[in-house]
């Protein structure tokens, strides 16, 4: 799975993978997660529109990089190993430690797919709630379109339990219906 590591501070749990390091958002990584973020085809099933510039981009990496509601959610940069250059976000939020559970969100940029990357990625975040933070459920919610998505979380041991969820997301104008899968702790 990943290793831990603290950083500096001892605050942000740093994970490394074979190839990747998930790490705290830092300003560096605007134009990295603009090329997510900002791609309406990625965003296509996410609950909010592509950033128009990169201006909000970097709003958005502002608000992933604090840390202040760790028992809440996170966000990693997903950093490639060697250069450190950002290739996308994975996420926990939505968290509940009373009823032990979370959902957690990702995204690649296109050029990193079909790599195994994302899989490596979710992987070390469910061994970390899982290990850390004593998670027993973790969900994630996906548009029935998103074939890729749905065959990630699935290789990784999840469940569709139901679905659609009528109108769950607001996007602009229009309302979407995602999917519920679950990942549940033995």
């Amino acid at each position: 799975m990943g290793q831990m590591m603290a950083d500096q501070a001892g605050t942000f749990p740093k994970i490394l993978t074979e190839r990747l390091r998930l790490r705290q958002f830092e300003p560096k990584d605007d134009a990295g997660l603009h090329a997510c973020i900002g791609d309406a085809n990625l965003v296509r099933y996410w609950d909010f529109s592509a950033c128009k510039n990169i201006q909000e981009t970097r709003s958005w990496v502002r608000m992933l990089a604090k840390t202040t509601l760790p028992d809440q959610s996170i966000a990693w940069a997903v950093a490639e190993k060697d250069s450190d250059n950002c290739i996308g976000m994975v996420n926990y939020h939505h968290r509940e430690p009373l009823n032990r559970r979370l959902e957690i969100g990702y995204i690649l940029r296109s050029e990193w797919h079909g790599r195994g990357l994302m899989s490596e990625a979710v992987r070390a975040v469910m061994s970390h709630c899982l290990g850390k933070l004593n998670t027993h459920r973790i969900a994630a919610v996906i548009h029935p379109d998103n074939a890729p998505s749905i065959r990630l979380v699935t290789r990784l041991g999840f469940r569709c339990e139901g679905g659609p969820l009528r109108d769950y997301w607001r996007v602009g104008n229009n309302y979407m219906s995602p999917m519920l899968y679950s990942f549940i702790a033995n």
